[in-house]
């Protein structure tokens, strides 16, 4: 049977043979680093639940998740649910995701863009790196790429579209960051709350509409992780293997020319003698 257990503000329910691992997790809830354009995680109660098994993953949740997912964040009720079946996969990542999308929807009060939010949370999490960075490379060399309301639907596709939806969406947040300059995000977060709309927000704080900032975000996309970058990370790889076998090739080439002279010293053909068959 489950049992819960209180740390600070988060009450955590684990089954018993992972009460330590919930304890712990309880502790990381409890002391968050501050969000970004958020700051830190309202002084708010928090509950943690561990499902060990898929199934109770899925009992919990109501079975209104993909098959893939990992963990859900009930905002309203200030509910974190983490699958919990392989406890030496490191969970604390998929805990902050999760506790971004409470901090956000506690900071704006009501639904954004699913990309949106699915965005800021890998950002909050810190998931984006330079291997996405060679993977979206890759993905947009291949000619895949999405607009935004295909990028809502594939954020609830299977794994394959998923995982290429939610590098996607990270570039968009990214983006938007930067257009923030040192405010970052928080220059548009604090315009959401009030905002009538995600496009009215955009429109106050960067004076694009959603199209025009779709637009650009695309053209970011291929300025930022296109063929000519996905060239300029692997190409170095390359040069250097094309090096190593050039100086390979010209030291065999040189041994072996040395070697022939070797084997000509003092060989000379008389005049006159010819080859026996």
């Amino acid at each position: 049977m489950p049992q819960a257990t209180t740390v600070g503000r988060v009450t955590v329910v684990t089954w018993p043979e992972q009460a330590a691992l919930g304890v712990a997790l309880a502790e990381a809830a409890d002391h968050q680093a501050p969000f970004p354009g958020i700051g830190p995680l309202p002084d708010r109660p928090l509950r943690l639940i561990l499902a060990p098994t898929r199934t109770a993953f899925d009992s919990i949740t109501r079975g209104r998740l993909p098959s893939w997912s990992g963990g859900a964040a009930f905002p309203e009720a200030g509910v974190v649910v983490l699958l919990s079946d392989r406890p030496t996969v490191r969970l604390s990542g998929a805990l902050r995701h999760e506790l971004a999308h409470l901090a956000l929807r506690w900071r704006i009060g009501h639904h954004l863009p699913l990309w949106f939010e699915e965005g800021y949370a890998a950002v909050a999490a810190g998931e984006w790196g330079r291997l996405d960075a060679l993977r979206m490379s890759w993905q947009l060399a291949r000619g895949r790429t999405m607009d935004l309301d295909e990028l809502d639907r594939a954020l609830r596709g299977d794994a394959t579209d998923a995982e290429g939806a939610y590098a996607l969406a990270t570039t968009a947040v990214l983006l938007l960051e930067r257009w923030g300059g040192e405010r970052g995000l928080g220059v548009l977060l604090a315009r959401l709350p009030a905002a009538p709309s995600f496009d009215a927000a955009l429109r106050e704080t960067y004076h694009v509409t959603e199209g025009d900032f779709e637009e650009r975000w695309q053209r970011d996309l291929r300025s930022q992780y296109g063929w000519l970058e996905w060239a300029q990370s692997v190409g170095a790889f390359w040069a250097v293997l094309a090096l190593l076998l050039i100086g390979l090739v010209w030291a065999r080439r040189r041994r072996d020319r040395e070697r022939r002279a070797r084997l000509d010293e003092g060989w000379i053909v008389p005049p006159g003698d010819a080859p026996t068959s």
